[in-house]
């Protein structure tokens, strides 16, 4: 098994990023309390870089990659700010403080870049404080240069619709956002499509979905993807319960093309999952669990116990890895053929990841 010495930070010779005639590695990166960016060397299991993020509270670390996988835009300081980073350096290249005088923004898993690098997305929730009472103002959504600075102020700023977590965006420039339904955004104008009914769907014999969406993962897919589970009856009437199940909604972010899909039935608890890139027909979830089902056939193909609780999960670029992380100081890696846990990664400041995001960047 490989292992990370615990306690050791590394510092990277050269560059993160090589010559076209270097050999591309995949790189892991992640927020960890109290104040840490990491990035990891995914074949040897260490840590390249302890970038120090200067935050007054690094939690929640919900991160997006720029394009080219230089950036990591980061929502910090309890979900209001946005931070961006060049993980080669660790310097702070983008900051906007979405919080002002006495109305308080934050941004609930909100956050996306799109495809050529140039915006930043966010949705924002912002409430006034009165002396007596708080005043929930209408959501927002903002739009950012990403050559803005440290100053950062929005370009842009459209309704948007309320609960809303998880962004991304698409090859055409569309953003969509994980809320009531999926919503499908035109950030030049502001307006709205929903992409996917989620809570207004069409099923006549199932429940409302449940979804739980913090973890804006997918990219080795290009794939928008939420887990829902909900309860399936015998009939309309909806009195006698046949099962309740686990399925996917998912964009493909080349085409825009949609699906909904059940996969299997509701035996174990999962909080992120995450497909093959090399066998899509592959979907692993992880929480106290990992499991590897095959979404094509309903097929349940493994399922091992975990040592605690995960949140996140990610996969290398070539299908043969998983990663998951989050909640702890640990990253366990999982063969994705056996799901035999074949390394494990201690972060070096011992701080937990929490809801932190744990993503794949691909060196080439």
């Amino acid at each position: 098994m490989k292992t990370l010495i615990a306690g050791l930070s590394l510092a990277i010779a050269g560059t993160l990023f090589p010559t076209s005639d270097a050999k591309a590695r995949d790189l892991l990166v992640t927020v960890a309390r109290p104040d840490n960016l990491y990035v990891i060397d995914a074949e040897s299991r260490s840590v390249i870089k302890d970038c120090t993020l200067g935050a007054e509270h690094a939690s929640p670390g919900v991160m997006v990659m720029s394009p080219d996988g230089k950036i990591a835009y980061m929502l910090l300081d309890r979900w209001q700010n946005v931070v961006g980073v060049n993980i080669e350096t660790c310097e702070r290249v983008f900051f906007a403080r979405q919080s002002e005088d006495k109305v308080v923004r934050r941004s609930i898993a909100s956050i996306t870049v799109s495809k050529d690098g140039s915006r930043l997305y966010t949705v924002r929730n912002p409430v006034r404080m009165h002396a007596d009472h708080y005043e929930v103002m209408e959501p927002e959504l903002a739009v950012f240069d990403t050559a803005a600075g440290l100053e950062a102020k929005p370009l842009a700023i459209h309704p948007a619709p309320r609960r809303s977590t998880v962004m991304a965006t698409d090859d055409a420039g569309k953003v969509y956002i994980a809320g009531h339904d999926v919503y499908a955004v035109d950030p030049d104008t502001g307006e709205f499509t929903v992409a996917i009914a989620n809570a207004n769907w069409d099923r006549p014999t199932y429940s409302p979905p449940d979804v739980l969406a913090f973890w804006p993962i997918g990219t080795q897919n290009d794939e928008f993807m939420l887990l829902y589970s909900a309860a399936v009856f015998t009939d309309e009437k909806q009195e006698e319960m046949a099962d309740f199940v686990w399925g996917y909604e998912s964009v493909d972010l080349s085409t825009g093309e949609t699906e909904i899909k059940d996969f299997t039935s509701f035996e174990v608890i999962m909080f992120s999952a995450v497909r093959n890139p090399n066998a899509e027909n592959e979907l692993y979830g992880v929480y106290t669990q990992l499991s590897k089902h095959d979404v094509e056939t309903g097929e349940l193909v493994k399922r091992v116990d975990l040592p605690h609780t995960y949140y996140v999960i990610n996969i290398s670029s070539d299908g043969k890895e998983v990663y998951i992380g989050g909640t702890n100081d640990d990253i366990g890696v999982y063969d994705t053929a056996t799901l035999e846990r074949i390394g494990e990664i201690r972060l070096p400041s011992g701080g937990d990841m929490s809801v932190g995001t744990l993503q794949i960047v691909q060196t080439e």
